[in-house]
């Protein structure tokens, strides 16, 4: 794999990734984008055709009263609290599949040992594949991210509902998702990379349920649905982003580091 005049390397081979994760894996990685938009549609609905239980909850109300003026104030609440986490959340399923896919993918095929019998470095391979997981989840979140604003966009086009989101919720809502993406991505990487034996990675796309690289990738993902539910009524915005947002930034740092320091080709294949 030659790169091109000019560009450099781990480039290079960040889009030679890139490109076969678009022209061979596309159709298992766009598979959490249809549950994502179902899982959306199931809360609007409920939210707006839900009895009076449902349309107590407080967390949802508090948040839509910061935020919103006007009618169907849980809808945009829950809109507003769990649209962020929950595209935050299959995004993170989609980076691990790509991440995972790519790994067996190219044990599978033969291509880590290409790469060793290529001018890369053992440096310059995990700087391309961190490059491919960071392009990957900014990818996804961009399609959940516009999903999300179409859905709020539908509601408040729809209804008397009227938003009045301040600076620090508009960075929140956009920053905390990608930050959960990239943690969960970079975790993916650490666990499939350097304890590949924990991962049993498979061949193409697929994600091999259950085990522990998995389990381990999503639990930043799945605690943004605790921290935007419980904390952003409470906290505010933006002493929620500094505080659960640099928590997420220093886990994606330290896994990115050790990726970057400790990966070795040999150990994968070894596996």
């Amino acid at each position: 794999m030659t790169a091109p005049t000019g560009v450099p390397r781990p480039f290079a081979l960040t889009r030679a990734l890139l490109w076969r994760l678009l022209h061979e894996g596309r159709r298992h990685l766009l598979a959490p984008v249809l549950p994502f938009v179902a899982v959306l549609a199931l809360m609007l609905f409920t939210s707006l055709r839900g009895s009076g239980a449902v349309n107590g909850a407080g967390s949802f109300l508090d948040v839509a009263a910061r935020y919103t003026s006007g009618g169907h104030a849980l809808t945009v609440g829950i809109l507003l609290t769990l649209g962020p986490a929950l595209a935050a959340l299959f995004n993170s399923v989609s980076v691990t599949r790509a991440v995972q896919g790519l790994v067996g993918a190219e044990v599978t095929r033969g291509g880590l040992e290409e790469l060793l019998a290529s001018p890369y470095t053992p440096r310059r391979i995990s700087t391309a594949v961190l490059g491919y997981m960071a392009a990957a989840a900014t990818g996804f979140w961009a399609a959940y991210m516009a999903i999300l604003v179409a859905a709020i966009s539908l509601v408040v086009g729809t209804t008397s509902a009227h938003l009045r989101l301040d600076t620090a919720y508009t960075v929140l809502s956009l920053v905390f998702p990608l930050l959960i993406a990239l943690t969960s991505g970079s975790l993916a990487l650490l666990v499939s990379l350097l304890f590949p034996r924990l991962t049993q990675v498979g061949g193409a796309a697929g994600l091999s349920g259950g085990n522990l690289g998995n389990l381990v990738s999503m639990v930043p993902a799945v605690g943004s649905l605790f921290v935007l539910t419980y904390g952003l009524p409470r906290l505010g915005a933006g002493r929620l982003l500094l505080a659960a947002g640099g928590g997420t930034l220093l886990i994606a740092v330290v896994s990115v580091t050790l990726v970057a320091a400790r990966f070795s080709p040999e150990n994968v294949l070894d596996s």
